[in-house]
């Protein structure tokens, strides 16, 4: 069973598609009362669950092999910024930590090419770059390197992870407001 962490998001969503077309088991976890629109036509167990309340984090995880963590905020004003610190950074603290405890056979963490740092633009952008908790593009962008920062460190410390780093999200199956799809229409 493979359990998708933000799974009616942009990223979510298509993952869902493409894993049951491959006859994957899916279990999608999405937050209480959120749209499911984008999932309604796959074959998937939907669970509402939050990232934040560990004890339903961890029960979404029963009988999970393998988990795909992408849920994440975006918070543009500040009023907003507290929150995409609690969602990014605690819940990935969370899941690390019901994966170690339930066994889970890898996490595979979606991480952001924000959270890397900015080289002189000679230098060719890896996965030897060090993370940017400083960075000085914002608080998104210091909330995904700090996570990411923590997936690796779980990862040395024994638990098969997987750290993906997307740039800019375009493709199908955008049911919301992109802004990367929204520029792909000019």
């Amino acid at each position: 069973m493979i359990l998708v962490i933000g799974a009616a998001g942009h990223i979510g969503n298509v993952l869902v598609r493409e894993l049951t077309r491959r006859g994957q088991k899916v279990r999608a976890l999405v937050l209480p009362g959120e749209d499911c629109s984008p999932l309604s036509d796959s074959k998937t167990e939907i669970v509402e669950a939050n990232i934040l309340d560990y004890p339903s984090l961890k029960k979404a995880m029963e009988g999970v092999d393998v988990v795909f963590h992408l849920a994440s905020l975006v918070a543009l004003v500040p009023a907003q910024f507290e929150l995409m610190r609690k969602v990014n950074i605690d819940g990935t603290v969370n899941v690390i930590r019901a994966c170690q405890e339930t066994g889970i056979k890898r996490l595979i963490y979606t991480s952001s090419i924000h959270a890397y740092g900015h080289p002189d633009k000679s230098l060719v952008i890896d996965e030897t770059l060090p993370f940017d908790t400083e960075n000085r593009n914002g608080s998104y962008d210091q909330t995904k390197a700090k996570a990411s920062e923590l997936v690796s460190q779980a990862a040395r410390d024994g638990l098969n992870a997987v750290l993906l780093a997307p740039t800019g999200v375009i493709g199908p199956y955008d049911y919301k407001r992109s802004e990367m799809g929204e520029m792909t229409h000019y």
